[in-house]
């Protein structure tokens, strides 16, 4: 019976690593393709409604302070040890939030923000973007995967409230 509780924890606790190194491989992949193109905002493929265009950004999330490149660099660094901590700390102090789609979710979150990380890191502070959709602002696979985690988070903790409440 012990084996099977440590290769269940084992599952559990390789999701997150897992799910790091998908969306980093996954967002350097698609970025370095997106790069064989010039950076000049014209529409390289039209899926639908989502285009694919390669634009550069000095900035944060929805083109939010542009030059800023040094700084945004350094809060990201502090993010993966926030984040990082952030997880061991729930993961002690609150177990009912030790789940599946929150070990994802942080995953998710890690991963986004390591992907965008290599990015500034490589190329002097510029991420790369290539997915628009026409109706929101231009981004990539890590800032998806930081969008995905959050929600997964804010529902994760919006349905322990209504449980608690009950």
């Amino acid at each position: 019976m012990q084996k099977t509780g440590n290769s269940r924890n084992l599952r559990l606790n390789i999701i997150i690593p897992i799910t790091i190194l998908i969306i980093v491989v996954a967002d350097i992949l698609t970025k370095n393709w997106i790069r064989s193109f010039p950076p000049d905002g014209q529409t390289i493929y039209k899926i639908g409604f989502i285009s694919l265009i390669h634009i550069t950004n000095t900035g944060s999330a929805f083109g939010a302070f542009q030059g800023y490149s040094l700084v945004l660099t350094i809060v990201a660094i502090l993010g993966l040890f926030v984040l990082s901590g952030l997880g061991v700390y729930v993961y002690r102090k609150y177990p009912q939030f030790v789940s599946m789609p929150n070990r994802i979710a942080l995953g998710l979150l890690l991963g986004g923000d390591l992907g965008n990380l290599i990015d500034r890191l490589r190329f002097s502070g510029q991420v790369t973007d290539f997915i628009n959709p026409g109706f929101f602002y231009v981004f990539n696979v890590a800032d998806a995967a930081i969008t995905i985690g959050v929600i997964l988070i804010i529902f994760s903790v919006l349905r322990e409230t209504i449980r608690e409440n009950k």
